[in-house]
């Protein structure tokens, strides 16, 4: 039996010959979007074709098109020439204010992502198909990188009147000129405007009123990053603190110096700091208490857990994020009941006595397997360890395998 399958982000079939199907006891075509025409639909209907696809694009054959992909992050600009182009966006597009012909000079745009275009040019494009969210900037406006914190020397370098940044602005630099930005006529927007205290009466007229605007005290030091708090943070960003990440809270010194903390994520706090934690002033996604006599293993390719492992840890061990889980046979079922909990994983390998138990404690694990139980199994495993389709297809017999970002037939 004789197989084809093609993978690919694009998988364009307008121009593919009669012997890329034939021959084939079947051909599966899994791509985001399929660029066809009338003759290339005739030709699949005659053959045992099989398609997975987000979309379906077909391209009349009479005119003379070319089909453009870019993955990753793509701009359109007044001096775009679209004419007879199909773009094909797998990421961000970017439309630039004074675009708004250009982008119509376009057949046809798809974007699998995000679009950024000005507020004036909402509802005025018939070509544009859009799998994600579309968002609007003020006509005029500069761009600014993602994060971006306005200090003195950027008020000073301001050519622009109207500045817009598609993640979080800072404002927390309390010896700001504001006289000076207010002077220059300096506006701002954003996803996000994060002002200190004492900043936000000066300043909040030159807020976009669209913008979510939080305050923060006066002395916030920002950090762009996950963050594991130790007093080496305290010594060299102070004791309130902006993190635009993960904030991981295990040192009790640390901890006892914290006045203020904003983390746009999770925080995770030893149980034992728990109540210590509940005195501080903070805004969080979601906190995780963590028990110290619990084990945390998580992002291994392959791990076994024996008697040994859950004598470690009086409080159990929690398993994630791990490909391949193997059992000990001599882990009873109570010692899985009471001590072990494996969740995100991929495999779990375990004995027949041990499967109920593995069943009763794992949560969005992909397959549980019971050991010894034929070649057959074996192969699935190492097809769920792979995790990669193109390799797990690699795996049948007499199958052609086609793993491409963009595929033309």
């Amino acid at each position: 039996m004789k197989n084809k399958v093609i993978n690919a982000a694009t998988c364009d079939v307008r121009e593919a010959a009669e012997e890329s199907f034939a021959g084939f006891d079947s051909v599966t075509i899994n791509a985001a979007t399929l660029i066809t025409g009338a003759r290339a639909k005739e030709l699949m209907n005659k053959y045992p074709v099989t398609l997975n696809v987000a979309a379906v694009i077909e391209v009349p054959e009479d005119q003379d098109i070319t089909v453009k992909s870019i993955n990753g992050k793509g701009e359109i600009g007044p001096d775009a020439d679209g004419t007879g182009v199909f773009l094909m966006v797998n990421g961000k597009l970017t439309i630039a204010d004074g675009s708004l012909e250009a982008v119509k000079s376009y057949y046809r745009i798809m974007v699998n992502g995000k679009i950024l275009m000005p507020k004036s040019y909402q509802g005025q494009f018939s070509n544009i198909t859009a799998n994600g969210a579309t968002e609007y900037y003020p006509d005029g406006a500069f761009f600014l990188r993602r994060d971006t914190e306005v200090d003195d020397l950027f008020v000073m370098r301001a050519a622009n009147t109207l500045y817009y940044c598609s993640g979080t602005l800072f404002f927390l630099d309390t010896a700001l000129n504001t006289e000076n930005l207010l002077e220059k006529g300096l506006r701002f927007t954003g996803r996000k405007i994060v002002v200190a205290e004492s900043l936000l009466t000066k300043l909040v007229s030159q807020f976009d009123e669209e913008a979510e605007i939080i305050r923060v005290p006066d002395g916030t030091k920002h950090i762009d990053d996950d963050l594991e708090l130790k007093p080496k943070t305290i010594k060299r960003y102070g004791t309130k603190l902006f993190v635009s990440g993960d904030v991981s809270i295990q040192d009790a010194e640390a901890l006892s110096a914290l006045e203020y903390l904003y983390a746009d994520g999770d925080v995770s706090i030893r149980k034992d700091l728990e109540d210590a934690f509940e005195e501080i002033e903070s805004v969080y996604d979601e906190l995780k208490v963590v028990d110290p006599d619990m084990g945390y293993i998580s992002d291994r390719p392959m791990l076994k857990v024996g008697p040994s492992v859950l004598k470690k840890y009086p409080a159990g061990v929690r398993i994630e994020d791990c490909a391949k889980v193997t059992l000990s046979e001599d882990l009873s079922p109570e010692d899985i009941m009471e001590k072990l909990h494996i969740s995100d994983c991929a495999l779990v390998i375990c004995s027949k006595e041990q499967e109920e138990a593995v069943n009763m404690i794992a949560e969005d694990v992909a397959m549980v397997k019971v050991s010894g139980q034929g070649e057959e199994e074996t192969e699935d495993e190492k097809g769920m360890v792979g995790g990669i389709l193109g390799d797990f297809f690699g795996k049948l017999k007499d199958t052609q395998v086609i793993n491409a970002a963009e595929y033309k037939m």
